[in-house]
């Protein structure tokens, strides 16, 4: 029996998506939950799933169409039916074409050899053998951005397999991939160089920038317009309109990190034989959380003329993502999770935030936000609120720093912080409080523990 494909609700507030890549072919066989397709979202890339085992034997809608949700995309038919040839209306979202010599076990994107990168010539032979089923079952285990830098930089999956994955169940993730490619592609320290004569020295040419030149003009045009896409769009709207709400305003702090970095030195290992990375951000959530609890009216949502205050905390967390990118995930009811929870919570978000495997719940319902623009070097920053939020916290780069202890100077990893608020409910008195009272229990990480 033929099964619509359709797309299905993506969260509160989307109501279309693109279909920016089918990850099977017409004629494919596929699995029940086995990722069909992905459709970009003006927030997010979501996987759409088979919802049973058996055949996708005709594709309506091409890669690059925006449809409503609801709209039907493709159509699975049952495993023992035939596959009839590809509808001519699928256009370019049908990678492949079933003949009948390969409709027992279609060769994935064949119909498309010529405009595929040459990297990517080994994954699409036929399979072979459990060797080659095995893998191709393990390309389709790989995220999109894994398999496309995999193809870029000729990546095979003998390499892929010698890297230990940070993913979920140990799965490679792009910045396991990144990190292995710097490695393999280092070059070898160079040779010493031998001293040069003494007059050799004296009668050799004046240096290069002693003496007036200008370098020749680059090759091709000097200006490239780039497209913003729908992500980019989403994100330039919220912007403008976080700035044409909120009354913005900015304080400053800093506060003495020496405590919580001689935790994270000591407890890091530890948790990281049990596969947790402990960074400074699980800290940063919880200090903000009791803070949150002492100062409510920064947990709140303007609503009109009302502010509707939380009684629930879910932590928003700035990830860049590079061109594709920022995008603010929350960790939901962080009150009530301790510290080690909250760290296996945070690098899962980010890896799947990176990924592009977010959920449309993971991006929605948040109550305070935090940016970390330390990881990239900065060592202050005026952040923008998260509206509908009102408060966004800033931290930054840990810096060892001449401070006076008892009246003696000495070197302190010192860090600023800083809040931008909303002035039409938080007063500049309740945001200096509030920014004081995460400092302090940064500096005392005892009272993490003592409060919660």
């Amino acid at each position: 029996m033929a099964i619509s494909i359709k797309v299905p609700q993506l969260g509160e507030s989307v109501a279309e998506g693109t279909v920016s890549k089918w990850l099977k072919a017409v004629g494919e066989k596929v699995r029940k939950e086995e990722p069909l397709v992905e459709i970009q979202t003006d927030k997010i890339n979501v996987e759409i799933p088979s919802p049973a085992d058996g055949t996708l034997s005709k594709i309506t809608v091409a890669e690059g169409t925006t449809v409503l949700v609801g709209t039907e995309i493709a159509v699975l038919s049952g495993a023992d039916e035939a596959v009839a040839a590809p509808a001519a209306g699928a256009g370019s979202g049908a990678k492949a074409a079933a003949t009948p010599a390969a409709a027992a076990m279609p060769a994935r994107g064949a119909a498309t050899a010529t405009q595929a990168p040459p990297a990517s010539a080994a994954r699409t032979q036929p399979a072979s053998g459990n060797g080659a089923a095995q893998a191709a079952e393990e390309v389709r285990g790989l995220s999109p951005a894994v398999r496309r830098i995999m193809r870029e930089q000729n990546v095979s999956m003998a390499e892929i397999a010698s890297i230990a994955g940070s993913g979920v169940a140990g799965r490679v993730t792009r910045d396991d991939l990144i990190e292995y490619l710097e490695r393999r592609g280092a070059p070898p320290p160079p040779a010493p160089a031998g001293a040069a004569p003494a007059s050799a020295r004296e009668a050799g040419p004046r240096p290069a920038f002693l003496t007036a030149s200008s370098a020749p003009a680059a090759a091709g045009p000097r200006e490239e317009v780039v497209p913003f896409n729908m992500v980019r769009k989403r994100i330039a709207e919220h912007m403008v309109h976080a700035k044409h709400t909120a009354a913005h305003t900015h304080c400053f702090d800093e506060a003495d990190l020496g405590a919580i970095v001689a935790l994270r030195r000591e407890w890091g290992p530890k948790l990281e034989a049990q596969g947790i990375k402990l960074s400074y951000m699980p800290f940063f959530i919880k200090a903000s959380v009791l803070a949150l609890k002492e100062f409510p009216w920064v947990n709140g949502e303007v609503k009109g003329e009302s502010l509707v205050v939380k009684k629930y905390y879910n932590i928003g967390m700035a990830v860049g993502r590079e061109e594709k990118g920022l995008i603010v995930p929350n960790i939901k009811d962080c009150d009530r999770k301790n510290l080690v929870q909250i760290a296996a919570e945070v690098n899962d978000l980010a890896a799947r935030a990176r990924a592009d495997r977010l959920r449309p719940d993971d991006i929605q319902g948040g109550t305070f936000s935090i940016t970390n623009a330390g990881v990239y070097g900065a060592t202050n920053s005026s952040p923008i609120i998260n509206v509908p939020e009102v408060a966004i916290l800033g931290v930054h780069k840990i810096m060892e720093r001449a401070v006076v202890r008892d009246g003696a100077i000495v070197a302190r990893p010192m860090m600023h912080l800083a809040i931008g608020f909303d002035h039409r409910v938080v007063d500049g008195e309740l945001a200096v409080k509030f920014l004081r009272r995460v400092c302090e229990l940064l500096e005392k990480p005892e009272l993490l523990w003592f409060y919660a």
